[in-house]
């Protein structure tokens, strides 16, 4: 996957420009969740958009990587909200514990209670990018989520 993301971001369209309504980019993101429930059940589709997450969030972090936590945090937060993901708000930092949340998470912010969180590949990308700074497995889970009615995303990350 090295180098994806300089292939995907060669965009050419004159016309049209790079930005989608987020209508669209919901559409395409839920319509594939529920395709995948239909497929591989609940549990094998966290799995996946989750890892698809990391591995997005591995590539990420070797161009906002900084040696200390606090100041490495600071540049994903910078970037989700300049790439309009959505405003990432550090709650809670310990040794071996980051607790987020997402605030006008792209995916879901808005959105009326669907009685489920849906918001895996934001999960799985905070994952990889905490795993390539500190160099070790990351667990990640969605504690809260627009989508359940919960009034903004939380994941928590513990290594």
């Amino acid at each position: 996957m090295d180098g994806l993301i300089e292939y995907i971001s060669k965009v050419r369209r004159p016309t049209l420009g790079e930005e989608v309504p987020l209508l669209i980019f919901r559409a395409f993101r839920l319509f594939t969740e529920m395709y995948l429930e239909d497929t591989l059940g609940n549990r094998g589709t966290v799995a996946l958009l989750q890892n698809a997450g990391r591995q997005l969030g591995h590539e990420l972090a070797k161009r906002l990587n900084s040696t200390d936590l606090k100041t490495f945090l600071d540049n994903v937060a910078h970037f989700v909200k300049s790439e309009k993901v959505g405003i990432l708000i550090p709650e809670e930092l310990q040794k071996d514990k980051l607790i987020v949340s997402l605030d006008e998470c792209i995916t879901c912010a808005g959105m009326p209670n669907i009685g489920k969180r849906i918001c895996h590949f934001e999960a799985g990308l905070i994952g990889g990018i905490l795993e390539e700074h500190l160099k070790k497995r990351v667990k990640v889970s969605e504690t809260k989520c627009n989508a359940m009615g919960e009034g903004i995303c939380q994941i928590t990350a513990e290594w």
